[in-house]
């Protein structure tokens, strides 16, 4: 039976919806997506009082809802439907042009060794006409993983390599304020692309583009998505053989199944190994000299992190170098900022230390299980043994109790604020349920 806060809430839940579809309707975006943001807000306070099953369709709804909201707030409030002419449309899309060809290379990457090997693929293929017919490159790519391990420098890599054009094509810029028109913004960019091959289109964050299609999604939406679909389909199916789709998403598992099927190719781009790690150091430390610790050693301690991590990191002790070395900088006006020569010395242990105490891992252990998750599903990451899979998921279910655990203690001991408490509760009890789910699902059969 019903209780009377879930019924208040479910309430609030239909007239916050009500409202944001209405403002929408009426061509009030902003306020609409307040409204929205309220009702996925709604969604995850009932999702802690009703059973496993229920609770996990109604974060997802939350999920989508908040997916929603990313992709409204690129469009303007507007009182009247106004139209860009084709012109507009072609200058618009020449801004997504890199003029010039991205620097990046395979070796400014550390490790993903198989995944350069599979974009290279798909980059040499086309070019050589003296093969049989079967042989076909893949034209279209999906990279997924934790933010931070090197989706986009992939993408500017394979453009460096093809030596093409590039076209980093943001939602933000494809998802006009003017209704009707960002389909229109998404044909002229595929045709621009064929137009300009060799070409590579890198959509990054393509989840807020083509979310899960529901009964509660706006008709722009919609027709955005059935854009993009068409276009990736003309790439697939014709001989355009020298343009590359690349799309990037740090959250596969809000991708419309329609979408992710148009991708030939889905690859994991996981954290750096030790070998990856000891690359990236010597990558974001190369003129730097080291003294009393090795990259070896560095690979060692930052177990869990991700380039951007590391790249962080690196950052975090080379300003602690140069802090100590010139303390009387920040005394110095802007003339005698221009005869200051700043002193260095070589990096030591002390500094990495003092960084590592600064500087986490972003990417949690029980996100990189889910990442591995949706690759055994739908990418290209074999599946493993359900028993190896369940004993998985219980030590997973523990380390976030202790986890719950220790976050309360440092919430009572004042450590972390409210907000950040409260983000960190949430984001665990989302996951609990995930893998409460699987492991009775699991045991079932």
């Amino acid at each position: 039976m019903e209780s009377l806060k879930e019924s208040i809430l479910r309430s609030e839940l239909q007239r916050e919806i009500e409202l944001a579809r209405a403002l929408e309707k009426k061509g009030e975006n902003g306020k609409a997506a307040i409204h929205y943001l309220k009702a996925a807000g709604i969604y995850r306070r009932l999702a802690r009082d009703v059973p496993i099953e229920k609770a996990k369709e109604m974060f997802n709804a939350a999920s989508q809802y908040e997916s929603l909201v990313r992709s409204i707030r690129h469009r303007e409030s507007v009182e009247s439907v106004r139209r860009i002419d084709p012109e507009t449309r072609e200058e618009m899309i020449k801004t997504l042009m890199v003029t010039e060809k991205p620097d990046t290379t395979w070796e400014d990457i550390g490790g993903l060794k198989e995944v350069k090997t599979v974009m290279k693929e798909a980059i040499i293929l086309p070019f050589i006409h003296d093969k049989p017919p079967f042989i076909k490159s893949h034209r279209t790519i999906l990279l997924y993983g934790p933010p931070g391990t090197g989706k986009t420098l992939l993408a500017k890599a394979a453009c460096n390599m093809l030596d093409g054009t590039f076209f980093d094509a943001r939602p933000s810029s494809l998802l006009s304020k003017y209704f009707g028109e960002s389909s229109k913004i998404i044909n002229t960019l595929f045709s621009k692309a064929k137009e300009m091959q060799p070409s590579v289109i890198f959509i990054d964050e393509i989840d807020s583009l083509a979310i899960k299609r529901d009964a509660d999604m706006d008709d722009s939406t919609r027709r955005v998505i059935a854009q993009l679909l068409t276009e990736i389909d003309g790439f697939n199916t014709t001989k355009e053989d020298r343009i590359l789709i690349i799309g990037a998403t740090n959250k596969p598992w809000d991708l419309d199944e329609a979408i992710i099927s148009r991708f030939q190719k889905r690859i994991y781009v996981p954290l750096p190994d030790k070998q990856a790690r000891e690359r990236i150091f010597q990558i974001h430390l190369s003129s730097a000299e080291l003294d009393g610790i090795s990259y070896e050693e560095l690979a060692e301690m930052s177990e869990g992190f991700s380039g951007r991590d590391i790249a962080n990191l690196c950052q975090e002790a080379i300003i602690k170098m140069v802090r100590e070395e010139n303390p009387e900088l920040e005394q110095l006006n802007v003339y005698e900022l221009e005869r200051y020569s700043l002193k260095y010395r070589k990096l030591v242990k002390e500094d990495f230390e003092e960084a590592f105490k600064k500087i986490r891992p972003t990417v949690k252990s029980y996100d990189v299980k889910r990442y591995e998750r949706w690759g055994q599903e739908y990418g290209d990451i074999p599946g493993g043994d359900e028993d190896e899979e369940l004993e998985s998921l219980e030590r997973e279910r523990d380390s976030i109790r202790k986890a719950k655990e220790i976050a309360e203690k440092e919430y009572l001991d004042q450590k972390i604020d409210e907000e950040t408490f409260r983000k960190i509760i949430q984001d665990y009890e989302e996951r609990l349920i995930e893998i409460e789910a699987r492991i009775k699902s699991l045991k079932s059969k």
